[in-house]
């Protein structure tokens, strides 16, 4: 199929010009308790109020704080990926950032994902290293992490969320990239890509998610010859944001 940016991503670029990602809320204490069982040694929910990375909300009687895409990528850039605890941190800060205040779902499966510690942090270590290391779109990472991927709860959708935060390497001009359901809404629904499978030639689901990266960064570069100011990060969003809806009207 033609690889070309639909006509349609064009009108949703233009419709959401102005729209930025905004700053989630966050409510350190339910993920408190979602999270009680993990050993309390291990501290996970340490970065939801740190300063560092978050900000505390004026005047919130539940101690909310707020945390933004940056925030998380810049604790995901000062983890390191050989601490047990700061990964397992840095995990918990990127779904809550994901989930905001509808997060029950999320703290359920993050609670689930590392109940066995030792075992989600290396699953969660080894993604981050092998996407940081990723020296192309097509070396294999991106589809050998997607196949041996495995954490209770966390599917494409969430483990997604990880790859592209914690699996981000400055300066390089590709970057792993979200896929969770509503970029597929937005794929399927509003842009009639006819499915990542398409994209990709191929049924296997480490296939059509190293598809779709590549060619929203395709997409991203033959929108900056034709003159717009957007790169894939902002494709992602844009995708997520709509959500699937209708596309613009002409």
């Amino acid at each position: 199929m033609s690889t070309s940016p639909p006509p349609v991503l064009r009108d949703l670029l233009d419709r959401y010009a102005d729209v930025r990602e905004q700053p989630a809320r966050i409510r350190p204490s339910t993920w408190q308790n979602a999270l009680i069982r993990v050993p309390e040694s291990l501290e996970v929910t340490r970065l939801l109020t740190s300063r560092r990375f978050t900000t505390a909300v004026p005047g919130s009687k539940t101690h909310d704080h707020m945390v933004s895409r940056d925030g998380v990528r810049a604790a995901c850039a000062a983890m390191n990926v050989d601490d047990t605890k700061e990964v397992l941190r840095t995990f918990v800060l990127a779904m809550a950032w994901a989930s905001g205040l509808g997060g029950g779902r999320y703290q359920a499966n993050t609670a689930r994902a590392i109940l066995d510690p030792a075992r989600a942090f290396r699953v969660l270590s080894d993604a981050a290293k092998a996407l940081r290391h990723a020296g192309s779109m097509r070396d294999g990472a991106l589809e050998e992490v997607h196949r041996w991927w495995s954490l209770p709860g966390v599917g494409q959708s969430y483990a997604s969320k990880w790859w592209a935060l914690a699996g981000r390497a400055e300066g390089r001009d590709w970057q792993p990239l979200v896929l969770d359901d509503r970029v597929y809404a937005t794929l399927n629904d509003t842009l009639r890509i006819g499915g990542t499978a398409r994209l990709a030639g191929s049924r296997r689901r480490a296939d059509r998610y190293r598809a779709y990266v590549e060619t929203v960064h395709r997409w991203a570069v033959d929108l900056q010859l034709a003159g717009h100011d957007v790169d894939a990060g902002r494709i992602e969003f844009v995708l997520f944001h709509h959500n699937g809806g209708a596309p613009p009207s002409r």
